[in-house]
């Protein structure tokens, strides 16, 4: 049925445009449009279309209601907003949706202010109207808009202060995109579909945005139709959406007799946690007796309640699984909703933690249920110690509330924000596309840093990496943390594999694994270059392999993988500056200080070869610490003829590295006067030599 409403949308300004064609008698020689068009306003035939989609999806066609009778009530005592559609069940509108247009005639491009503020105030009455009845419900909202496509709709508008000709602004369609965004974020519309097509003989179709796409309108509008018609039914009806599974038998009375009545809960009046969307009190449930916990939102924004709404919506997926919090019984309006009562979070159990066989069970629950939601499409993106819970003996994953529904069903892009989780914990890609780069990736980055502060009693902070101690669990959180959401494991099956495998093969000496890992990457091989320079970056205290073995791996190679893995050579390069003294137990000899400096010294020169800067900047200060320090002649010589070849970024970012090590910039003194130098190069060792005195 979608492909039909996706014709009927594609012909839509065909039709509009050629009314004579419309006329034309049944039989008679027509284009194509005619043939397709009938009597009826094009808006009919759309609104049939989406109906038949609707009811393919399992909405029942009596609820639905065009007309006359497609009202809402609206705040401020107004009478009731005409709606095109509406879907009522047993008196209570569960969902409404407009259907308008914008042509591309110059006249109704001076219409796009009017036709927004339209939008704007039909759906803000409705919002308020909710706000202000505290026992009204919460209808979906929809918009399904249909733009002309014309030259003059994708053309540049004037920004304040241009003149003239001068247009550098988005365009109309541009600007539409951007306020349905902000309809989303605002909380207006529940779910839009914004579309444009041009007229003609063959029409064309096309989504500007791929988040307001006719699919994802007739799935989202209908989904939520559907657990609305739950969230509405009466108490016998909650019961039968599910058996009670058996590890929930102690609150089958609560599941029961569930019914949205705060009236069936007496609670504490100090909440035992309280954060910036809901607080969460100790309460019982009077008639069994039961100790629940009751989460009541704080806020009475529609951010607030989506945030309950969509914890409501995945516990009717999730409920039966054995690590899932789930969720006993919620007020329609999704103002409270309650939950059993934990014993602790992973935070309180902390010191257990510490030891492995506690914190891999805690790991394999916390998986178990993120695969199954994983493999609906779901995304939980807040993965922390605190939203952990152990209940009943068991590690539970709880408070749901930014997660991402399956791609085409999310219902307000931007509503959420740039970004989405907590700090140290959230995955990079959520600081930037919280919504579209949001993967299982990105749960199992979240679910690293767990495991990383439970092994080292730190809170992580973004971008910082937090690695244990060597080990299987260094080397799993290392995989499972990588920057690069493809560089993790892609699924929670590969984590859990990954963590298998770790536990199972013996680890064998770094520097027993590390000669064929050099053998193999000198011959060529560049995933043994990578696993290389990740083996000794592990273990930065390891004398043995930073000044013997590492100066071993070719500087080509060596460079190709450092351009791959940036942060770890950066890493690497601040450990070799680390063991300029030695390690206690090897004291550096005049052959070995030669070697590093020499190595650094190409690693530095590959750095500026390919405009890689930070990586640049720690070698070039590596080498001159160990220049500095151990003075060696052999290697001088080629850094001396390489500093006379420096220029512009390159000379910038070396000259302040010699004049924070002075002692390593007087071994070329001799540049000082050389006019082929970089004049900051120069500066900065003539600023060394002249300190000496």
């Amino acid at each position: 049925m979608t492909d039909t409403l996706r014709e009927a949308v594609r012909y839509f300004w065909a039709e509009r445009r050629h009314d004579e064609v419309r006329r034309s008698p049944v039989g008679s020689d027509v284009s194509s449009v005619a043939r397709f068009a009938a009597v009826r306003h094009p808006w009919d035939r759309l609104t049939e279309s989406v109906i038949d989609a609707l009811v393919e999806r399992g909405v029942d066609r009596s609820w639905i209601q065009v007309g006359p009778d497609a009202t809402l009530p609206g705040a401020y005592g107004l009478s009731g907003s005409a709606w095109d559609l509406v879907v009522r069940k047993d008196g209570i509108p569960l969902a409404a949706a407009t259907f308008t247009q914008l042509g591309g005639q110059p006249g109704s491009i001076n219409n796009i202010n009017n036709r927004i503020r339209e939008l704007t105030a039909s759906a803000f009455s409705v919002r308020q109207h909710v706000s202000q009845e505290p026992d009204s419900f919460q209808p979906c909202l929809g918009l399904f808009f249909v733009l002309e496509e014309t030259d003059r709709m994708n053309a540049p508008t004037r920004r304040p202060g241009e003149r003239g000709a001068e247009r550098s602004g988005p365009s109309q369609k541009q600007r539409l995109s951007e306020t349905f965004g902000q309809f989303y974020s605002d909380g207006l519309y529940d779910v839009i579909s914004y579309v444009s097509a041009t007229g003609g003989e063959d029409p064309s179709l096309e989504e500007p945005n791929p988040d307001m796409s006719i699919e994802g309108f007739i799935k989202g509008f209908a989904k939520r139709t559907l657990s609305h018609v739950a969230d509405t039914s009466p108490p016998q009806m909650r019961s039968d959406l599910a058996e009670v599974p058996p590890h929930l038998y102690r609150y089958r009375e609560v599941l029961q007799s569930a019914q949205g009545a705060k009236k069936d809960y007496s609670m504490d009046r100090i909440p035992i946690e309280e954060g910036g969307q809901a607080a969460v009190f100790r309460a019982v449930h009077k008639r069994s007796g039961i100790k629940v916990a009751f989460k009541r939102r704080l806020s009475q924004r529609e951010n607030a309640s989506a945030r309950m709404r969509r914890e409501v919506e995945i516990s009717q997926l999730l409920n039966s699984h054995l690590n899932f919090m789930p969720i006993l019984d919620f007020e329609h309006a999704h103002k409270w909703f309650i939950m059993p009562l934990a014993e602790a979070t992973a935070e309180e159990q902390h010191e257990k933690l510490r030891k492995t066989e506690q914190l891999r069970d805690l790991v394999n629950c916390v998986g178990s249920v993120l695969a199954e939601a994983h493999r609906q499409g779901w995304m939980h993106r807040d993965i922390k110690p605190s939203n952990i819970l152990l209940l009943d003996g068991r590690w539970t994953l709880a408070d749901w509330g930014v997660v991402r529904r399956p791609l085409g069903q999310t219902t307000k892009i931007g509503r959420t924000g740039h970004f989405i989780g907590t700090e140290g914990f959230a995955a990079p890609e959520l600081f930037i596309k919280p919504h579209d780069d949001a993967t299982p990736a990105s749960d199992i980055y979240s679910l690293g840093r767990v495991i990383a502060w439970a092994l080292t009693g730190e809170m992580p902070q973004t971008n910082i990496d937090l690695l244990p101690p060597p080990g299987p669990w260094r080397n799993i959180v290392k995989g499972a943390t990588q920057h690069e959401p493809e560089r993790r494991p892609q699924d929670i099956e590969q984590l859990l594999r990954f963590i298998e495998r770790e536990f199972s093969e013996p680890e064998e000496p770094p520097t027993e694994r590390a000669p064929a890992l050099l053998a193999a990457a000198n011959a060529g091989d560049s995933n043994a270059a990578d696993s290389f320079l990740e083996l000794i970056t592990d273990h930065p205290d390891d004398y043995e392999l930073y000044i013997h073995v590492l100066p071993q791996l070719s500087l080509e190679f060596a460079a190709q993988s450092m351009s791959r893995n940036p942060r770890p050579a950066i890493s690497l390069m601040r450990a070799m500056a680390a063991l300029v003294n030695g390690d206690g137990a090897n004291l550096v000899q005049f052959g070995e200080a030669a070697c590093a400096v020499t190595w650094l010294h190409g690693v530095a020169a590959n750095a500026a070869r390919r405009n890689e800067w930070d990586l640049l900047d720690e070698a070039i200060r590596a080498m001159c610490q160990w220049d500095g320090t151990w003075d060696q002649w052999s290697p001088q010589d080629a850094i001396r003829s390489w500093l006379r070849t420096l220029r512009g970024d390159v000379a910038n970012i070396v000259a302040p590295a010699l004049r924070d090590h002075p002692g390593s910039a007087r071994h070329f003194a001799m540049l000082v006067d050389d006019r082929t130098v970089n004049h900051s190069i120069r500066q900065a060792i003539r600023a060394a030599t002249e300190q000496q005195r």
